[in-house]
């Protein structure tokens, strides 16, 4: 869907009621920021109509225009939960770790994901006979090898993270034996998950 939207209405739709979801449900539960979420939805929906015209105008690559969009989001958010529209919320310590705890468990899927594509995209191997995987394994791999690795983390099991790469390299030792590129692109995908991972924890967690 991330790559959808920017052509078809109907994904862009469907992202947006993706974004209205979790507004909904912050605003049921803390009606006073109700003004705060719809002008982060209708922020977020003007941007995302208009970024690809913007982006055609400007003759942006994709990574400059996913950059500029993330970036116009962020600063939207950190506008809006600063000023008056944003009444002042008090949050206990333990919702404070809960709610940094789910940031980082969302930070290391999905969007990281859609990272990865979009910046190294260009050193995938392009010979499919090689390659033959199923589509979209790399990124379900990649995604659970994130989540295993971000609760090692969160249970201070930091050993156990080389055995996570340890399994992968076995399972992967044909391919990266055979094919340099395909170790190359393998090599950089991994130091990735780690570089993203721990990056999210710092942020989040520590």
């Amino acid at each position: 869907m991330a790559d959808r939207k920017n052509t078809d209405k109907k994904y862009l739709l469907l992202h947006l009621l993706g974004v209205a979801f979790p507004l909904i449900l912050l605003t049921c539960f803390l009606p006073s920021l109700w003004l705060t979420s719809l002008l982060i939805l209708l922020s977020h929906a003007i941007i995302d109509f208009g970024k690809s015209s913007v982006a055609k105008c400007l003759h942006l690559s994709t990574m400059w225009t996913f950059l500029a969009d993330q970036m116009l989001h962020l600063v939207i958010i950190v506008l809006l939960t600063g000023s008056i529209f944003c009444p002042y919320l008090t949050v206990n310590a333990v919702t404070a770790q809960v709610l940094n705890l789910i940031l980082f468990l969302v930070l290391i899927t999905k969007p990281t994901n859609v990272v990865f594509k979009i910046f190294f995209q260009k050193y995938q191997p392009q010979d499919n006979q090689k390659l033959d995987t199923i589509p979209g394994a790399g990124a379900t791999i990649g995604l659970l090898e994130r989540v295993i690795m971000s609760i090692c983390i969160i249970f201070n099991q930091f050993a156990s993270i080389g055995l996570v790469f340890t399994a992968k390299s076995i399972a992967r030792y044909n391919k990266i034996s055979e094919s340099p590129t395909f170790a190359e692109y393998y090599l950089i995908g991994s130091l990735f998950t780690i570089s993203s991972v721990l990056l999210a924890a710092w942020i989040c967690l520590f």
